[in-house]
């Protein structure tokens, strides 16, 4: 079965390709529907009237229009203007039958060209008829003038009669007398052009006129002119008949042309009707094409955007699935980090509830034991120092958990110092021999280290890191020996602590060397040793965090070889040394007639330390007002002082301060020791700001007394001035918990528990006070003063929201009354808890 993280990391990747899918398909269907559209465009642009029937229609209608032209001038043809008109329809007629050439090339048609033939037959008669009307406009024009000349030769009755009056006076009758004898010879008929050029240019005419001369006598002479006159009356009437022959032939004629035009101008027009019916089909036609190629398109990219649109609404259902698959799977994988988290919360809970919760109670085991006198009774102090060393074996585990936990958040901070690493190593190492005595293996140590080899470096990982690996040395070897050998590299002018711890015990394969090195894990013992399975974990921890390395060498049956290279650095000059010691030696027992002032609003906490106190004939005196120190401090002399941090009014901050600027030298030079249950504290922190030392709330006596012999008499025990521990809830063991160090004492119980019930019942008033008025500061100083008394009694509720207030975080009205609610039961638990002693 697939994990979550697997299957949203497919369901996103299966998202992706749904939507690349659908983008893909989606671009195809459309470009498919541009490239349709794109070719019904090019189709549609295409179909156009094409420019050859364009031509052949504006052929025809040029055509037509000459054909007007000359027909409407052809109406007004005269003698005078025929000339004109024939020069232009000779201009015309080559264009007319060009054009007609022209149609006839682009005509595709048979019947179409059946009619451009008879056009061009009906053009060519009609010059033929033009060629007709020419002559007889010719005869027409010649007749008359044959006339003329005829009718001047004729001579009227009376004027015949004057002239042979005349004649006769002047004695002419027998003379001879001149005849003329006049006669027309027609010529051979001159072509067209000729005889219309002839019309306007004298030339020679076809018809010739012969005159005869001839002389007569005046007896004849009468006779002549009666015989004249006569032929010319005759002729006069041949002529004139001649003439209407030729207008009735002319007049024919233009019946003729007239209907010849009528027939041209009516295939012409045919023609041009048949080509615009032709052109206004195409038109038509081309029109029903384009709204289907325009239907086309809209129909396609209708079935293209209904097919994108269906492939969109697919795709985005596919999509709305996967992403509630998605969602899904988000939701199980949030609820599944959810579940890690609170998981890895509990885990952290549990590991800071082991070290701490079982912790704190250890030491007041451990304390409460210190503090039972057993020396009276063998058989008592054989269980005592068992569970003093069971109770020790817990407290390493806790301090080991919470090494684990500071080194997996990344939260350790090196606290270097100067120290002889000689001594360091010798005191670590010969902690062990006891107890490889009684397995009775062979302990060595080969300290090559030089004597005086002052180093500046974190101690106590270095010490953490020897004791690990010495320990399971000895834990997991049952025969033979355990050598542990260290000596310094000194190369490139860097030096390296080199130590190494050989064993003779079961070994290790070599496919589980590097599991030894991870959290939680242990390999098969066949001693029945078992350990917490951190121990090398946070070896190995350390010494990355030292930028050092570790190596095992190792066979089954054959034993182990740990080597540790760790770099040093140069002892700095400006900070103290520190002999090495570790904290194998005895707490100092004598510290008698030393007087301490401990300051804290919390009078639970004053009244148990000063019990521990007492123990050990301490003087104490208990103060819980700030502004009362100094006036203490001047009037009473006090060896050390310890002091909480935060307090209503002036805080250990602040008092310190104020305590470093009085006058005297013994005050200013007095060891001041900061007491705080918070985690953030730091020693580096507390030393700047004029404190001595610190320790972090809850701590055991042993603690409380090394740091008064450290300070006090000039000597330290192997205790560290400052220690810095997280402080944690603690397993709920109700108000029990207030007394566990003086339980057999009853008189010092009670005072306790009055003193709880007192201090709490005022601090729950004022903070109900404080949560009326929302007075943040307020709340966070009372939750400060009482919040390591309900750690002591380990409710974890309680404690997580007490830990908001000191935060300054704002509760909801619900949560601030089950606050107020639970300091009440502890008030009725601890009233309770007190009238049993009072009663026994």
């Amino acid at each position: 079965m697939r994990s979550l993280p697997e299957n949203k990391k497919q369901g996103s990747l299966k998202i992706k390709f749904t939507v690349i899918i659908g983008y893909l398909l989606v671009v195809v269907v459309m470009a498919l529907g541009l490239v349709a559209l794109y070719h019904n465009l090019v189709d549609y642009s295409n179909k156009r009237i094409s420019s050859e029937d364009m031509s052949e229609l504006l052929i025809v209608g040029n055509t037509l229009s000459m054909l007007y032209e000359i027909e409407s001038e052809q109406n007004l043809i005269n003698a005078e203007n025929a000339e004109q008109y024939f020069l232009k329809y000779d201009s015309i007629a080559p264009k007319i039958k060009a054009n007609l050439v022209e149609l006839k090339e682009v005509a595709v048609d048979s019947s179409r060209i059946e009619k451009l033939d008879t056009i061009q037959l009906l053009v060519d008669k009609k010059r033929e008829n033009l060629q007709d009307v020419a002559a007889l406009l010719d005869s027409i024009r010649r007749a008359p003038r044959v006339v003329a000349q005829t009718e001047s030769s004729y001579v009227p009755l009376k004027l015949n009669k004057e002239i042979s009056d005349y004649l006769e006076s002047k004695n002419l009758n027998n003379a001879d007398v001149n005849q003329n004898d006049t006669s027309v010879v027609v010529g051979s008929r001159r072509g067209f052009l000729d005889r219309v050029r002839d019309v306007f240019v004298a030339r020679s005419d076809s018809t010739v006129v012969i005159e005869k001369k001839s002389i007569v006598s005046d007896n004849d002479l009468k006779l002549i002119v009666d015989t004249i006159i006569n032929k010319v009356r005759y002729s006069e009437r041949l002529d004139l008949e001649r003439q209407r022959q030729f207008q009735l032939a002319y007049l024919k004629r233009q019946e003729t042309m007239t209907e010849t035009n009528r027939m041209l101008t009516l295939q012409i027009d045919e023609l041009l009707k048949g080509i615009e019916h032709e052109e206004l089909e195409k038109s038509l036609r081309l029109l029903k094409e384009k709204e289907e190629m325009l239907a086309n398109s809209q129909h396609t990219m209708f079935i293209a955007f209904c097919v994108a649109l269906l492939i969109a609404f697919v795709f985005a259902i596919l999509f709305l699935i996967d992403i509630n698959k998605s969602q899904r799977y988000r939701r199980q994988l949030e609820a599944s980090n959810k579940r890690i988290s609170d998981l890895l919360d509990s885990r952290e809970k549990l590991m800071l509830t082991i070290s701490h919760d079982i912790k704190a109670p250890m030491s007041s085991i451990l304390g409460f034991i210190e503090l039972m006198d057993y020396h009276g009774n063998p058989k008592n102090e054989t269980y005592l120092n068992n569970m003093k060393n069971s109770g020790e074996h817990i407290l390493e585990l806790a301090s080991a958990l919470l090494d684990y936990h500071k080194l997996e958040e990344g939260s350790w901070q090196l606290k270097e110092s100067n120290f002889n690493l000689y001594d360091l190593v010798g005191n670590t190492t010969s902690g062990f021999k006891p107890l490889a005595a009684r397995k009775g293996l062979e302990y060595s140590v080969k300290n090559e280290l030089p004597k005086h080899l002052a180093v500046y470096g974190d101690l106590y990982m270095i010490r953490q890191i020897m004791n690990n690996i010495i320990s399971n040395a000895v834990k997991y070897t049952s025969e033979g020996s355990v050598h542990v050998n260290a000596w310094l590299e000194d190369e490139d002018s860097s030096k390296r602590l080199v130590f190494s711890v050989n064993d003779t015990g079961e070994g290790i394969d070599e496919a589980d060397q590097q599991i030894v090195f991870q959290e939680f894990r242990q390999l098969d013992n066949p001693l029945g040793e078992e350990g917490s399975g951190l121990g090398l974990a946070i070896t190995k921890g350390f010494i990355e965090a030292l930028k050092g390395t570790i190596r095992l060498n190792s066979r089954k049956g054959e034993g182990s070889e740990f080597i540790v290279e760790i770099p040093l650095k140069d002892a700095n000059e400006n900070e103290p040394k520190s002999k090495g010691r570790d904290n194998s030696e005895t707490v100092p027992q004598d510290l008698e007639g030393i007087s301490v002032l401990l300051v804290d609003d919390d009078p639970v906490q004053l009244t148990m330390t000063a019990e521990m106190l007492s123990r050990k004939k301490v003087t104490s005196v208990t103060e819980m007002n700030p502004d009362r120190v100094l006036p203490l401090l001047e009037s009473m002399s006090f060896d050390i002082l310890f002091m909480d941090i935060q307090m209503p009014g002036t805080d250990g901050l602040t008092l310190v301060e104020k305590i470093r600027r009085l006058g005297s030298e013994r005050i200013k030079n007095m060891p001041v020791i900061g007491l705080s249950a918070r985690s953030d504290m730091s020693g580096e922190k507390m030393k700047a700001a004029g404190f001595t030392g610190f320790l972090i709330k809850p701590f055991t006596s042993d603690r409380l007394y090394s740091i008064i012999w450290h300070h006090v008499r000039g000597e330290s025990p192997g205790q560290k001035a400052f220690v810095e521990e997280e402080n944690q809830s603690f397993d709920e063991k109700g108000a029990r918990a207030l007394i566990e160090f003086v339980s057999d004492d009853k008189r010092a119980s009670v005072a306790i528990l009055q003193s709880f019930i007192n201090e709490l019942a005022e601090c729950r008033i004022q903070l109900q006070e404080a949560f009326q008025k929302k007075e943040e500061k307020m709340v966070q100083a009372i939750t400060h003063k009482i919040l390591p008394l309900f750690r002591s009694m380990g409710n974890k509720s309680l404690i997580g929201l007490m830990e908001k207030l000191e935060k300054g975080e704002t509760l909801p009205d619900k949560e601030k009354a089950f606050v107020l609610d639970k300091i009440q039961e502890y008030l009725e638990e601890v009233e309770t808890l007190r009238k049993e002693f009072d009663e026994n």
